[in-house]
């Protein structure tokens, strides 16, 4: 009998031993995957204005996921981490999904049939105007795009890697107009150039035109007209074929603060993250990811019976 129990304590030592070795080995595995997590998967990114106030603070801390996973399904209202053409990035919320038509009206308002809001101390709004987010497989033929919608043009080109130029002229209803009309007007306090006219957004160049309107005689009004051409070969650039959806982001605040309605669509491609929570709340969120795909249970963490 004392020789039975013996050995039942020697195995019982040895399934205790095996135990330990395991939940340690865990453990040191769920500091690794952890830390892993932290470096690719969240990113802490600090706010450096109040553009997305009340929403977040300036200089709070929020967390961003960069799994695939979590960029999977984009939704309105989804505050997301964008990527600049300049490779700088900024945090924005989503306003237009693929798709969408949208509708801007000259107090700020923004309205599709998903949301509506107004940005917060707007003040740089001109005219109403209805624009289309494009998706993937559109034709976007550029006779049939209002203004705004041609600043979009403009930033799909680049976004697609085109090298083109771009040929303006001026108009009065069917009439050709001197382009050297626009050098006498004024953005703010400063004269206008005329190598400048071709880039300008949409609202300044609806100001031109009212500024010769009102100069000029006449009873049409003027109209800043653009066509694009190929680099390579000067082919007009006639319609172009976006190669992935995009995305309308805005500001929570208007004034001063860049999103889609001067920097044009966002294509996924250039969406980085996702907010998911804050610091206290990443960190769970964390712990419950991994959980939950390690699948880890209680019988795992038992030792073996003999």
């Amino acid at each position: 009998m004392a020789s039975l129990k013996r050995i039942v304590k020697k195995l019982q030592h040895k399934s205790s031993k095996s135990y330990v070795f395991f939940l340690g080995l865990l453990v040191m595995l769920f500091f690794g995957v952890a830390m892993t997590m932290r470096y690719y998967a969240f990113e802490p990114l600090r706010l450096n204005d109040s553009s997305m106030y009340p929403k977040f603070h300036e200089h709070e801390i929020v967390w961003m996921c960069k799994l695939p996973l979590c960029l999977e399904k984009l939704n309105v209202n989804d505050i997301v981490w964008a990527e600049l053409r300049n490779e700088e990035s900024m945090i924005r919320k989503i306003a237009g999904l693929p798709g969408d038509t949208i509708s801007i009206s000259s107090k700020g308002r923004l309205k599709s049939k998903r949301t509506s809001f107004r940005w917060k101390e707007e003040n740089i709004f001109i005219e109403s105007r209805v624009f289309r987010v494009p998706q993937k497989g559109d034709t976007l033929w550029h006779n049939k795009l209002n203004d705004i919608e041609e600043d979009y043009f403009f930033s799909i080109l680049a976004d697609q890697g085109k090298d083109f130029y771009i040929q303006t002229s001026l108009w009065q209803g069917e009439k050709e107009m001197p382009l050297e009309k626009i050098g006498a007007c004024k953005l703010g306090n400063r004269q206008v150039s005329l190598q400048e006219v071709s880039t300008l957004p949409w609202q300044d160049r609806y100001l031109l035109e009212l500024q010769i309107f009102r100069r000029e005689s006449g009873t049409r009004p003027y109209k800043i007209k653009r066509k694009f051409f190929n680099a390579t070969d000067s082919t007009e650039i006639e319609f172009i074929v976006p190669q992935e959806d995009y995305y309308f982001l805005a500001c929570e605040r208007g004034a001063h603060c860049p999103d889609s309605r001067e920097l044009g669509y966002f294509p996924k491609s250039r969406i980085l993250g996702i907010y998911k929570a804050s610091s206290k709340k990443a960190t769970k969120h964390t712990r419950n990811f991994l959980l939950k795909k390690l699948k880890f249970n209680e019988q795992t963490l038992k030792p073996a019976e003999h």
